[in-house]
């Protein structure tokens, strides 16, 4: 009998621990609203996307434009043309 006392004792600051747990755990899990609420802001997200998505490059536009290569020859050619601008001021002066 003491120790059907006993027992029933510990279960009750065990079920008390777990009910402080759920207490403390409870108001911070979502309700059906949020979930709602966030698949709502999903959905209108999904829809944002593709209607943007479309006005981006493709591969194909983006294979019409100059390679870095390219780019790199323009500018030392562009910065040549500006030294021997320079030296020929430098001459004429």
């Amino acid at each position: 009998m003491r120790d059907l006392k006993d027992t029933q004792a510990d279960l009750k600051s065990i079920v008390a621990r777990i009910e402080a747990k759920l207490d403390a755990m409870l108001p911070h899990l979502a309700t059906k609203a949020d979930l709602a609420a966030t698949q709502s802001g999903l959905t209108r997200m999904q829809a944002t996307l593709d209607a943007t998505l479309p006005h981006l490059a493709t591969k194909a536009d983006l294979a019409e434009k100059p390679s870095k290569t390219y780019m790199w020859g323009v500018l030392a050619a562009l910065l040549t043309a500006y030294a021997c601008g320079l030296a020929a001021l430098a001459v004429l002066k």
